[in-house]
């Protein structure tokens, strides 16, 4: 589990680089690529980087939503809830 933790934050480490060494210029690049499940596709470089923050989001909502279904009650998912509750703003 810690080996997956450090992992994760080199991986996030990496993008907050990546995305602060971009120019608007290069947020505006596009790129071609191949769908995992095949065909072809184009993203602009921007883009890209919001779909790997949205896709992410889509998942946690989704695992929300099945423990729900199992009458389990997720952890919080909402933003301004969870930074309520880590702070001293209750």
């Amino acid at each position: 589990m810690v080996e997956l933790a450090v992992a994760q934050r080199q991986m996030d480490g990496w993008y907050v680089a990546y995305a602060d060494a971009l120019t608007a210029a290069d947020l505006q690049q596009t790129v071609d690529f191949e769908f995992i499940g095949g065909g072809r596709g184009r993203m602009t470089r921007g883009d890209i980087l919001l779909h790997v923050v949205n896709h992410t989001t889509y998942h946690r909502g989704h695992v929300a939503d099945m423990l729900y279904a199992l009458h389990v009650a997720p952890p919080t998912t909402d933003l301004p809830v969870f930074l309520r509750d880590a702070s001293d703003c209750r």
